[in-house]
């Protein structure tokens, strides 16, 4: 089974994204939930797309769960060749990281082009059985497209709605 995730950058989070921040600690924790509980359903393979945000949290979780789970393994579907900038950011010290660490790194295009990272996103749809869409509910941008692709697809959506999480890092139905 493979998870792919989709979801928003820090300027699409409705809370600051800081660690010491208690909605960022809940949010994180229900990405661990969520992708503890698709361990024990079988799936064995998670795919980012490895932009700031959601993406590299969610590698990040992954990549916390490969210390006990050997098996599984996690992949980067990067866009485009990223040169590293002259100021290195913590983004870009994390991504580098994380990098390293994944068991498969693929590149859809060897430059960038303007549906480069729409191109990545099906990529990494049409890979997956379930598609983790960590989404803010609206409905424009990048997420929002994959999600309908996904939908398109057939594919299961599982969603972690950021604009429904209260206080304690429970989602409201």
């Amino acid at each position: 089974m493979v998870c792919c995730v989709t979801g928003h950058r820090p300027s699409g989070f409705p809370f600051p994204r800081e660690e010491v921040n208690p909605l960022f600690l809940h949010y994180y924790l229900k990405v661990l939930d969520d992708i503890n509980e698709w361990i024990g359903m079988g799936c064995d393979r998670f795919i980012t797309g490895m932009a700031e945000g959601a993406d590299v949290d969610f590698a990040i979780a992954v990549l916390d769960f490969k210390k006990d789970y050997h098996h599984i393994q996690l992949e980067a579907a990067l866009p485009y060749p990223v040169q590293q900038p002259k100021k290195c950011s913590d983004y870009h010290r994390k991504r580098e990281q994380i990098l390293a660490k994944c068991d498969k790194v693929h590149l859809v295009s060897d430059h960038f082009y303007r549906g480069c990272m729409d191109k990545r996103n099906r990529f990494m749809v049409d890979q997956a059985d379930v598609v983790y869409a960590i989404w803010n509910g609206k409905k424009s941008g990048g997420t929002w497209n994959t999600i309908k692709y996904a939908q398109k697809c057939g594919k299961t959506v599982r969603y972690l709605m950021l604009n429904e999480l209260d206080g304690f890092g429970m989602q409201h139905l």
